[in-house]
């Protein structure tokens, strides 16, 4: 099942982070902690002392290696966490954002399988004004439709889909017993994927044969830009 990420939480030590001011304070940190990344990754990131596997922004190497490469990026991680405090922990394992594009780290890592996959970004909307800003131009008649929405219907919204191919990695780990566990599936183009590779590591390679998307639920567009579909939210 692919995974949102962890929620944020404005760090304890900042004063009434619920007040104007404190949610100020709180959103120059992340932009700061941000630009500090952005810094470290352009010049840690690819990591030189790790293998790329194949065209992607994926590094392997052994424990010590791994460890190493975690270690350079551990005190923007734990920053990081101390914005986004529900990052990896149970029950859920949630992630940390992928728009702070800091590295997954996996270890254990007996099999990795790579794929596309046809997928579908979706937003929704309560007036044509707002979808138009955020999904481009449409035809009259088009707009005419997606009015008429909202006349008949002041409780109505609509939603927009995009289609994409959907590029994920199926991590294969092992247990302390050596068991395998079942795979996780992790979105890596943006932040990249660091994996501990065990010994035997195997990577297979499915990016050819794209997986269909499943059936959807919405037909019959109301508009359709080329980009952006749009239909009456169910």
């Amino acid at each position: 099942m692919s995974k949102r990420s962890a929620p944020f939480v404005a760090p304890d030590h900042i004063e009434d982070p619920t007040s104007k001011d404190g949610k100020k304070h709180a959103k120059v940190l992340l932009s700061t902690l941000q630009e500090d990344i952005a810094r470290f990754r352009n010049e840690q990131f690819p990591p030189d002392i790790l293998r790329q596997i194949r065209d992607m922004p994926i590094y392997e190497g052994n424990l010590a290696e791994v460890q190493a490469y975690q270690h350079d990026w551990q005190p923007l991680l734990e920053r990081a966490v101390a914005f986004y405090p529900a990052a990896n922990l149970p029950p859920d394992y949630l992630p940390l954002p992928a728009s702070l594009e800091i590295p997954q780290f996996i270890y254990h890592v007996q099999r990795l399988h790579l794929t596309k996959t046809r997928a579908k970004e979706s937003k929704s909307f309560g007036s044509v004004g707002a979808l138009t800003d955020k999904c481009g131009d449409y035809k009259a008649d088009e707009i005419a439709r997606m009015a008429a929405v909202f006349d008949n219907d002041d409780e109505a919204r609509l939603v927009a889909h995009r289609e994409f191919i959907d590029l994920r990695a199926y991590v294969f780990c092992r247990d302390s017993k050596g068991e395998m566990l079942e795979p996780e599936r992790v979105r890596f183009y943006r932040t990249g994927l660091i994996v501990h590779a065990l010994p035997d590591f195997k990577i297979v390679d499915s990016r050819q044969t794209p997986r269909k998307r499943r059936n959807d639920a919405y037909s019959n567009p109301l508009a359709d830009n080329g980009i952006w579909k749009i239909y009456r939210k169910k």
